[in-house]
């Protein structure tokens, strides 16, 4: 079984006590973007996007629209080919050129890497200890490194996506009474390693990145743990889906007590609400929020919900939100991989959402 599920069942488990902090710095940069990692294979496919009608480069939109920062996941070796090393730099020269922030999130895999599977690249599939630590630590430098080398330094960097229950299985996995974490911290600190040592000058804040935004319990079970076994985050991130991870005055209570627990700063990495009613979609109900209908206007209003709160957590920690896959539409012969979630419609065109941040500092 793994850490969610034995919290969920309702397993007593001894918390660690926490490492002793610093506080953060209260006039943080507000992280006010999304990871549209899914534009390249959209304009490959002839999928245009567009603002009033008229074609834009979406990172150009997103950035006069409000967005001052765009993170994107990158696999080792992708069967496709996206979200590559070498898409990751063409995007970040475009993310830099638009005046944007950049941050990277390894998933250490060849596809999708979150809480239900955390598979090995193939590359490394018979790596164990020692050899998978090294692995990982080479890696996560070298493409640091290649970033920095053309000029785009990452600005936040993730090592890990979503890893409530560890990464890089089966030698990462996290399971209930604390088993697991000897090793996944062992990887964890070589990719961490790796990341400071590829950014030379320009050093990077470090994010971990846990889902279960609105679960209380499960947060500080994780990071209680993180923290007193060394663990290093600038930045504390969380996803929050109001159809999956409580509601918005869940995460509320869960994002003050973190940030007064720790004192640490923390970033909704990823959230996303319905423009359209979807019976069919990812375990959506059709208006996941009371009060924000399923429609344009009642996802920006969303948006401007979930931001406000983020920005009233005690301390001025709350430092950003980030929409996932914001333009995963639609393109001729393949439908959008978000379906009604994004901040642009079907058709290309950007919906009252992507302009819904407000005010940032």
């Amino acid at each position: 079984m793994l850490v969610t599920l034995a919290i969920a069942m309702g397993i007593a488990i001894q918390n660690e006590p926490v490492r002793a902090v610093r506080p953060q710095n209260k006039s943080a940069f507000f992280y006010a973007g999304g990871d549209p990692s899914e534009i390249p294979e959209v304009e490959a496919r002839g999928g245009v996007y567009k603002v009033g009608g008229k074609p834009v480069d979406p990172l150009v939109a997103m950035k006069r629209a409000g967005f001052t920062a765009i993170r994107l996941r990158i696999w080792n070796q992708p069967k496709d080919g996206f979200c590559d090393l070498a898409h990751t730099l063409v995007m970040a020269k475009r993310i830099k050129q638009a005046g944007l922030k950049l941050m990277i999130d390894f998933h250490y895999s060849d596809y999708w890497a979150d809480p239900g599977k955390q598979y090995k690249p193939a590359a490394w599939k018979e790596l164990k200890s020692k050899e998978l630590e090294a692995a990982v630590h080479d890696y996560s430098r070298d493409v640091i490194k290649a970033l920095d080398d053309q000029g785009t330094p990452a600005d936040v960097v993730q090592p890990g996506n979503e890893v409530t229950n560890g990464m890089l299985w089966p030698e990462g996995m996290l399971h209930i009474n604390s088993d697991g974490w000897t090793e996944f911290m062992a990887l964890n600190k070589a990719a961490i390693a790796g990341i400071r040592e590829g950014a030379g000058k320009h050093q990077p804040k470090i994010m971990i990145h846990i889902d279960q935004g609105g679960k209380n319990a499960i947060s500080r079970f994780w990071f209680d743990r993180y923290f007193a076994l060394g663990g290093e985050a600038d930045i504390i991130g969380l996803s929050y889906y109001p159809f999956w991870h409580g509601t918005l005055q869940e995460l509320q209570a869960n994002l003050s007590n973190l940030a007064k627990t720790y004192k640490k700063d923390i970033l909704v990495a990823e959230t996303a609400y319905p423009y359209v009613k979807d019976n069919a979609g990812p375990g959506l109900n059709p208006d996941p929020v009371p009060g924000f209908p399923a429609s344009p206007e009642g996802q920006a209003g969303y948006l401007r919900k979930l931001t406000a709160i983020v920005k009233a957590t005690p301390g001025h920690h709350g430092v950003g939100v980030l929409w996932w896959a914001p333009a995963w539409i639609s393109a001729p012969g393949r439908a959008g991989g978000w379906r009604r979630l994004t901040l642009f419609d079907n058709q290309g065109e950007a919906l009252p959402g992507l302009s819904s941040f407000g005010p940032v500092r």
